[in-house]
């Protein structure tokens, strides 16, 4: 049976890969920062309590997956803040240059950015699979080519997904031969973020699986649409 490690899996695309994996037969250890009872249950279906900002909460989901498990196949980083998420919907303090705030900035690039990188270093050890995944969720806001009309600036997120988008590059080359990784733009997902999105998190759970199942070398480290082709920068 294979296992995947999903952050922020309560809700939105978080929630379709956990859908989706169960599906296909996956054990999954699904993290949450706030352990609530209405949480789906599952059979091959683990809740870990993870919060991103902290690095002893970190080292504690490590610590309490792998005291169950000696390997994972898969690592997808799925949590994120946007200006709304981030600034309790005073979005202009990250979005509108006259606002900005230096506080609110940094947390979209500690949860954003600095917290998948951490989580990948922390979970290094477990990923043994041949081969194993690490995907970054990241977003088309992260390119100059953006596929939607976007009115403010968006400094925060835009900057901390390209972040994102540069620490999977440059993790490549610290990463063993067996571990492959890429970012990817999920779509117009439905979610708490995005509660207009156009698509069902479940299904672009599946697409961006497939890139896995249909896996190219010359992937690896780049930022990919949910269908797999290169999205530009």
């Amino acid at each position: 049976m294979k296992t995947a490690v999903v952050t922020g899996a309560n809700q939105g695309l978080g929630s379709g890969f956990v859908e989706y994996l169960l599906g296909q037969g996956w054990k999954v250890y699904a993290t949450t920062r706030v352990h609530t009872k209405d949480l789906i249950s599952h059979e091959n279906l683990t809740w870990v309590e993870l919060e991103l900002s902290n690095d002893e909460s970190i080292s504690n989901a490590f610590e309490t997956i792998s005291r169950d498990v000696d390997s994972i196949d898969l690592l997808i980083n799925n949590a994120g803040i946007n200006k709304d998420t981030a600034t309790q919907n005073h979005k202009e303090k990250v979005s509108t240059l006259g606002s900005l705030d230096r506080e609110l900035l940094l947390s979209m690039f500690n949860i954003n950015s600095v917290a998948p990188l951490l989580v990948l270093q922390k979970f290094l050890p477990l990923l043994q699979g041949q081969p194993s995944f690490v995907i970054n969720i990241s977003s088309c806001r992260a390119s100059y080519h953006d596929e939607f009309e976007n009115e403010f600036g968006n400094y925060g997120y835009r900057a901390s997904k390209i972040a994102l988008n540069m620490f999977t590059f440059c993790s490549v080359k610290d990463l063993p031969e067996n571990i492959k990784t890429f970012a990817v733009h999920p779509g117009s997902v439905r979610s708490m973020m995005n509660p207009t999105g156009a698509n069902e998190p479940i299904e672009r759970a599946e697409k961006i699986i497939q890139i896995t199942e249909s896996w190219k070398e010359e992937f690896n480290g780049t930022f990919l649409r949910y269908d797999g082709s290169l999205y530009p920068l």
